[in-house]
């Protein structure tokens, strides 16, 4: 049974990992583990597994044993941050942090019922560190990807895996389970990282310079969810198969077969090929999107709708020659502040995704459409192809590029080269689709990626079988207009004045919290110092709160801003206080540098937007 104190300190710290444990006490299982004693007194676990008994520890000197495993490593800096993998009862954990007892650390057991043993036979009172961050148990997967995820935000350090050996060779798939989700969660990190760092400013930027468009054109999703319940859609992408379906999608738009998307640059393909999609979509926010329309502005072809994603790349919907239409993205939180219905309509949002087909394919469910039937959906390479013919700034597939591609399973069942960036478009889209209840996703791309819960099969049996009669009309976007409030954009406009104004003085204020901190520590009064710290934390706070710093400047900052949230616990975790007060006063002020300059960067972009907003609702 657990002692009393570690149940307490269990309670308070991890209640989670407690009501686990207390399950284990409710259904006790003597026949799959047994605590004994070895020869010298200690202690020891007895495992019962396919039959087999593994002991954890030796049987002899499981102290030595221990100092085996920890001597293994060398050199751990102080605040190294340690996942112990298997606890078993613990004696390399305590070898370990009586050598190392300045890391943090955060325990592991998958098997709960070992935890359950550790936790009864080992007081948690007299572990040697006392920097325990967390401790959890089970195979659950999102549990453990939260866990991992935690664990990788709050450190920026150096990162250390400390496993027990044995408890990998008697639970083999628990590791390989673990070791499958830690990688998938620091490459989700790593990616997702990439992505705010290299779009963070461009989002709002964008969204700030479309606002004027977005006012102007209709939202194409407000008062039309699920308005083409059953019509079948075509999501054409530029994937080097595509050039095998040209005759197969001319047949269906001059047939009225299906309604026809194209996203990112199949239009290039298909204008090539002199077919116009019903609507081009396009939400990608770098400046180099508005390659992909080059073409259609050149040829000042108008009659292809553009459907944009609100935080597009501006310079994408410049001269654009045909009509817009246009949806909220999720990275655009200026919309999200200024806008609303006169009707009081909820307005819909896309979720940002790596790519404008797992995009498009939210819009097309949202509005109703089924079944819908990807074509040049490739995800892969095919040999040195990336893209469709007609996509003129495609460069072959190098070598390097080559070389360093993921094998994946491909429509036939054969395997198919791709890199990380289409795999995560490929995850992504499987992500979507088994969350869309009652969607049907139809894959006539030959040689493609295998994308899961999809149907595969060839456009020819799909027009065969569901493209039998014309479903196109042709008025279909001719009627949508969007009515926003135009009283309540004027309300939040004179606000976010108020707020701009107030922000500039919260800049000051914090500042001067930060000297009169820095003045402290240089006169060694470090009692006044933490006092500062408070005021400090309080203008942080009023800055969060502030709609102008919430709207802009927040998330066009949101890596620095979630590296300075995360590290707030080990700043106040530093022993040494002029060490500390030197810290927090380089990362406050460094994050704070960065937000002041670019509220003067986006000042001319406001004052732009202000005249878009007053001319809508004069």
């Amino acid at each position: 049974m657990i002692p009393i104190d570690n149940r307490n300190i269990l309670k308070q710290n991890f209640p989670h990992t407690l009501d686990k444990l207390k399950k284990v006490e409710e259904n006790e299982d003597e026949t799959f583990l047994q605590v004994e004693e070895t020869r010298r007194g200690d202690k020891t676990l007895s495992i019962s597994k396919d039959g087999k008994t593994t002991y954890m520890h030796s049987k002899y000197n499981p102290l030595r044993e221990a100092e085996a495993i920890v001597n293994e490593y060398e050199n751990i800096k102080n605040g190294t941050n340690v996942i112990f993998y298997g606890t078993g009862l613990g004696y390399h954990i305590d070898a370990f942090l009586e050598k190392y007892p300045n890391v943090n650390y955060y325990i592991y057991e998958p098997v709960p019922e070992i935890l359950y043993a550790y936790l009864s036979n080992k007081s948690m009172k007299k572990l040697p560190s006392k920097n325990l961050i967390d401790i959890i148990t089970g195979i659950d997967k999102n549990q453990l990807f939260t866990f991992l995820s935690r664990f990788i935000d709050k450190n920026r350090g150096d990162v250390l895996l400390v496993e027990l050996p044995i408890h990998k060779q008697i639970f083999p798939q628990e590791y390989e389970g673990f070791l499958e989700i830690f990688k998938k969660t620091v490459e989700s990190k790593r990616s997702g990282l990439h992505t705010n760092y290299a779009f963070q400013k461009r989002w709002i930027v964008n969204s700030m310079k479309n606002f004027g468009d977005v006012l102007s054109t209709p939202n194409i999703i407000v008062g039309n969810k699920g308005k083409f319940k059953n019509k079948p859609a075509l999501l054409v992408a530029a994937g080097p198969s595509l050039n095998e379906e040209i005759e197969n999608i001319r047949y269906i738009k001059e047939n009225g077969l299906a309604y026809i998307f194209s996203v990112g640059s199949a239009i290039n393909t298909l204008i090539y090929h002199n077919i116009y999609p019903d609507a081009a979509c396009t939400y990608d926010p770098t400046v180099n999107n508005q390659k992909v329309f080059v073409k259609v502005k050149e040829k000042n072809i108008k009659e292809i709708p553009m459907i944009f994603g609100s935080s597009v790349g501006y310079e994408t919907l410049l001269d654009y020659p045909g009509e817009k239409y246009h949806m909220i993205t999720s990275q655009d939180t200026v919309s999200n502040y200024f806008l609303k219905t006169e009707n009081g309509e909820r307005i819909d949002m896309v979720l940002d995704a790596p790519s404008i087909a797992v995009v498009t394919m939210q819009l097309l469910y949202t509005l109703g459409f089924g079944p819908i039937i990807l074509a040049g959906q490739n995800l892969a390479y095919r040999g040195k192809e990336r893209h469709s013919e007609g996509v003129y700034y495609s460069k072959e597939v190098s070598e390097e590029e080559m070389k360093n591609g993921i094998w994946v399973e491909d429509v036939y069942g054969n395997e198919v080269l791709t890199n990380e960036g289409f795999n995560r478009m490929r995850n992504q889209m499987e992500l979507y689709i088994s969350e869309f209840p009652n969607i049907e996703v139809i894959n006539t791309t030959k040689g493609g990626a295998n994308i899961e819960g999809t149907t595969f099969m060839e456009l020819e049996k799909v027009i065969d079988k569901y493209l039998d009669k014309k479903t196109y009309e042709e008025n279909w976007l001719k009627e949508m207009k969007t009515n926003y409030d135009k009283e309540y954009l004027k309300e939040q406009l004179e606000k976010m004045d108020r707020f701009y104004k107030r922000a500039l003085k919260l800049i000051d204020e914090y500042y001067d919290i930060l000297n009169k901190i820095e003045r402290t520590i240089n006169n060694r009064n470090f009692e006044q110092a933490e006092k500062m710290y408070v005021k400090l934390d309080k203008a942080l706070g009023k800055i969060e709160r502030n709609d102008f710093f919430k709207t802009f400047i927040l998330p066009m900052n949101r890596v620095q801003y979630k590296i300075l949230a995360d590290s707030i616990d080990i700043l106040n975790s530093e022993k040494n206080p002029t060490i500390k007060g030197k810290k927090i006063v380089s990362s406050f002020k460094g994050f704070m540098d960065i937000c002041r300059d670019d509220i003067a960067m986006v000042e001319p972009i406001y004052e732009e937007m202000k005249e878009s907003i007053i001319n809508f609702y004069i």
